[in-house]
């Protein structure tokens, strides 16, 4: 299991960071391009039959308009579906001590802070139209410690730094407005990053004080409890967003389900644990 991937050493993982910024800050525009395009041309052909220059028209409006449509549709789409309730960070100040430090660390904007109650340890980071939170568990702030919390804000940051939370988020509302297609194998990784956790992780490991909290917390998260009835880690939105979520693997933690997968929670601890 150890030698399905290993993480490089500390001085590569900042190598290519400009790069992929700019990939990640460009991806929703190509996105929107895309499925503008698709929506329009089936409108187009839905509208041939009756008249050419009719269809030629409506399938520019359509496109235009979805293409103009679907970022704002995607972001709502993701931020409605993992909910969560705001919290003023007085109320939480290990989690606003930490990220005032690791903020300034990874030279990123401050960002919200929504809680889900619920026993799983678990954490996202999402955009929204007025600019990004985080989502934690309660189960994570009770069942982690300091450091182990570090490491996972740390991880949480990293994508901030790489540009990748608005890139994600709406891939995953994409992935959410496809309804069950959006669930089918595959379809909602590559659509919100393949390989974005784990290049996440590489990131947080040569930035934060104490790498060995983020390799701790994803063993934690390996070993923890199984969602109960009700949780959202149980649901389909959970099933579509999972990849949103530093442990995206609950309920899939068989070697046969982690091979070839490069974010698989497990997959990314042995990586980190052979760092």
């Amino acid at each position: 299991m150890s030698g399905l991937a290993t993480l490089p050493p500390p001085e590569g993982p900042l190598l290519g960071l400009a790069e992929d910024r700019s990939r990640n800050q460009g991806w929703p525009v190509r996105a929107a391009i895309a499925v503008g395009v698709i929506i329009g041309v089936l409108a187009f052909l839905v509208a041939l039959p009756a008249d050419l220059v009719v269809a030629i028209i409506i399938g520019i409006l359509v496109g235009v308009g979805v293409g103009l449509l679907v970022i704002p549709a995607s972001l709502a789409a993701a931020n409605r579906n993992l909910g969560g309730s705001l919290v003023d960070l007085d109320d939480l100040p290990r989690i606003s001590a930490l990220l005032d430090v690791l903020g300034s660390t990874f030279g990123v904007a401050p960002a919200s802070v929504r809680i889900i109650d619920d026993a799983i340890p678990n954490a996202a980071v999402v955009a929204a139209k007025d600019g990004v939170s985080l989502i934690l568990t309660t189960g994570l702030l009770s069942s982690l410690s300091l450091v182990e919390i570090e490491g996972v804000l740390g991880h949480l940051l990293a994508r901030q730094r790489l540009e990748a939370v608005r890139r994600s988020t709406i891939g995953a509302g994409l992935a959410l407005l496809l309804g069950p297609i959006g669930r089918r194998a595959g379809v909602a990784h590559r659509l919100t990053g393949i390989g974005g956790l784990f290049r996440a992780d590489e990131i947080a490991a040569v930035t934060v004080r104490y790498p060995v909290g983020l390799c701790d917390a994803l063993a934690k998260m390996v070993d923890g409890p199984l969602p109960a009835g009700g949780s959202l880690f149980s649901s389909s939105v959970y099933e579509t967003t999972r990849w949103l979520f530093v442990d995206p693997s609950i309920a899939r933690r068989s070697v046969d389900e982690a091979l070839g997968d490069i974010d698989a929670t497990s997959v990314r601890r042995a990586a980190l644990a052979e760092w």
